[in-house]
């Protein structure tokens, strides 16, 4: 039950990450982390039980510094949410991507959450009820050939979740994936011009913190989640071109 706890959220000054901390912070303490000092600030002052941390989740070190000052400070978590993401359309026949762009974006969607999940897990009190929440994406079902970024390294949390699950199945670690459809974030309206219908966050994080409360590991609400499994398993080929020829009606490519 999310209820009493201390939360860390990251990507937690915008998005679904902003929600979320509206939400919980009602009636839990609640940590938000994030590159953009200006957005925590704005989220940690308008919500109460907020604070927030400026820490880009690509970097280790400050990770490692993260935790470093929650040791100090005497801070244990009991629920860990890894919502940072970024998201690209890239063509690599049309666009180069630098090493460094490469490394960043993966290293947003994957390394830096398997990193959290281990500094979570080794500060946590093995005693008590505790949550790793990876938000992941539908396209860990199926792929989008225009993200293949993005896809490859939700899928890879995704592979993730599923193994340390089963890790951690005889313990007080409950571990839960929410695979959002498209939400109404600067990533799908910004980034990604996407011209279909999106969910609102608030009521989105709503459910997301309903469907957890009733212990539910997985959360997949989006009506294209039970299609994208079954193109998967019957047709994978076939809806892969599907896919691609569908999305690159709905995301405008600048």
């Amino acid at each position: 039950m999310l209820k009493n706890k201390t939360i860390l959220i990251t990507g937690g000054g915008s998005g679904i990450g902003e929600s979320l901390t509206k939400l919980l912070s009602k009636t839990n303490k609640v940590i938000i982390c994030g590159r953009n000092e200006d957005k925590l600030k704005k989220v940690a002052t308008e919500n109460d039980n907020v604070t927030y941390f400026v820490v880009d989740v690509t970097n280790p070190i400050e990770i490692d510094g993260l935790f470093e000052k929650f040791s100090a400070k005497g801070v244990v978590l009991d629920v860990l949410f890894n919502n940072a993401g970024v998201v690209e359309l890239w063509e690599i026949k049309n666009t180069t991507l630098s090493s460094n762009q490469i490394f960043s974006k993966i290293n947003t969607n994957f390394t830096g959450a398997v990193c959290m999940v281990q500094k979570f897990f080794s500060q946590a009190n093995a005693g008590v009820e505790n949550y790793i929440i990876n938000i992941t994406s539908e396209v860990a079902i199926m792929p989008i050939p225009l993200l293949p970024l993005y896809s490859a390294s939700k899928s890879g949390l995704s592979v993730f979740t599923k193994a340390l699950r089963l890790q951690l199945q005889n313990s007080k670690f409950k571990v839960v994936e929410i695979l959002p459809p498209a939400v109404e974030t600067k990533m799908t309206t910004q980034d990604l011009n996407n011209t279909s219908k999106l969910e609102n966050p608030d009521v989105f994080a709503e459910n997301v913190i309903k469907n957890i409360n009733n212990g539910k590991l997985e959360y997949a609400p989006g009506s294209n989640a039970f299609q994208l499994s079954l193109i998967r398993r019957f047709f994978p080929k076939a809806g892969l071109k599907l896919i691609d020829k569908l999305s690159r009606k709905q995301l405008i490519v600048k």
